[in-house]
């Protein structure tokens, strides 16, 4: 015998009608909260000036652009640092890479995307470097993320610097690995975080060699233009006996005697004194993508495990051209560098004479640093930003903390200096108040 349990039909449900005031609910409740919008309510940002052209040390912008005029401002606000972007040998290296190839490289690195250019340019760079071997992604952000993601899993264990910025916090996410955090550029406090661990190797009876470790770190940061105390962590990493990630994405092409970095700025090795090593093209050299330098073994893992590598298209061959030529150019023509060096100092002298009386706005980044940033005491960093480039001067302004970051570059004169210091000192007196 079968004993079926049906559930009510339809005829018994149609007898259990809704009341007239529970059809009223419903339907009051439906104009209410129904109607309303899946999304937030977008809030219009103010209109930011249109870029329509940058000429290395000006750009030309649309202030209004309804009437279609340009004006001419002082470029201070792209990571242009060598003037690449607008260098006509690199210009030409393009052109005629996309007379050459097209545009597209049409998949991805692993499957049809790999052009020669794109393998010329890896050798190009670790041969400039001295590691055993390079290896590109088509995006600058990506490599940062996707190298960290690539060795760094469940179970390993990354110690990471608190001001680092955005594509190193994404890889350390994407990674799922155990993170620890150290005050930033503390040396100090990162000593204290590695103790922590040890103590708990000990308690726990865990040989250091069980998990996979990392100390991550950027040469340059992109959040308060600081550069790292290497000289300290290097010697923390090896004393804990820890591997180093170091982005270099800001300090390569600016920093150093031949411009390789931070690295060499300190006299540290490659592959020994920090193993992983990645590199944006999309700052100093003007181009598109990044490459991650190291040992053969760091470099054939990210083949099959970078997923910005394994997945997206590769960058099109132009951008690769682009930045062979920019490396080409640093190595033949040293005053580039010499000329970069140069602004940086007098700009920071600059700036330093005129702070030092001015309590509303303070420099907080480092001497060295092609990247200037000045913290504002008082006043919205928005206001004195946009007031700046109706005066011709083009900065960017940050929101947290309210400051101001202006960027160096080598085909800046000193007068542009003078003037950029002159037109920020009268804005600022104005709108911080």
């Amino acid at each position: 015998m079968i004993v079926s349990n049906r559930s009510k039909d339809y005829k018994d449900l149609q007898k259990e009608q809704l009341s007239e005031k529970e059809k009223e609910q419903l339907l009051q409740e439906w104009k209410d909260y129904g109607r309303k919008s899946l999304a937030p309510a977008t809030v219009n940002p103010p209109k930011s000036p249109l870029i329509s052209k940058i000429n290395g040390r000006t750009m030309e912008i649309q202030i209004n652009q309804s009437n279609c005029t340009n004006k001419t401002v002082l470029n201070f606000a792209t990571n242009d640092f060598l003037s690449m972007s607008s260098n006509e040998k690199v210009k030409q290296a393009s052109r005629d890479a996309l007379a050459k190839y097209g545009c597209g490289s049409c998949g991805p690195r692993g499957f049809y995307g790999t052009i020669d250019v794109h393998l010329q340019l890896e050798h190009a760079v670790a041969k400039f470097i001295g590691t055993d071997g390079a290896i590109m992604y088509s995006d600058g952000a990506s490599t940062v993320s996707s190298t960290i993601a690539a060795f760094a899993k469940r179970g390993d264990l990354l110690i990471v610097d608190r001001g680092v910025s955005e594509p190193l916090t994404t890889g350390v996410t994407l990674s799922r690995a155990n993170v620890k955090w150290f005050s930033h550029n503390d040396m100090d406090d990162l000593k204290r975080v590695l103790d922590d661990v040890q103590r708990t190797d000990k308690n726990l009876r865990r040989e250091p060699s069980d998990q996979r470790r990392f100390i991550v770190a950027e040469g340059l940061y992109k959040n308060s233009g600081s550069i790292v105390k290497l000289n300290e962590l290097v010697a923390l990493k090896h004393k804990y006996k820890y591997r180093l990630i170091l982005d270099e994405s800001l300090s390569f092409g600016t920093l150093g005697k031949t411009g390789k970095g931070v690295l060499e700025l300190f006299g540290k090795r490659h592959m020994y004194d920090a193993e992983i090593v990645t590199i944006s093209l999309e700052n100093a050299f003007g181009s598109i993508g990044g490459v991650t330098v190291g040992n053969e073994e760091v470099v054939d893992h990210q083949r099959l495990s970078g997923a910005g590598y394994c997945f997206s298209a590769s960058s099109p061959p132009f951008t690769a051209s682009a930045a062979i030529a920019s490396l080409e150019q640093l190595q033949q023509c040293p005053e580039l560098l010499q000329n970069l060096n140069r602004n940086i100092k007098y700009m920071h002298n600059a700036l330093t004479s005129w702070t030092k009386n001015e309590h509303r706005v303070s420099v907080t980044s480092d001497e060295r640093s092609p990247m200037i940033v000045l913290e504002l005491n008082s006043g919205s960093a928005h206001e004195v930003a946009e007031t700046c480039i109706h005066q011709g001067l083009a900065l960017v302004a940050e929101m947290k903390p309210e400051s101001l970051r202006l960027t160096m570059s080598a085909s800046q004169t000193l007068g542009d200096i003078d003037k950029a210091v002159a037109i920020l000192s009268d804005v600022v007196k104005k709108k911080c108040l």
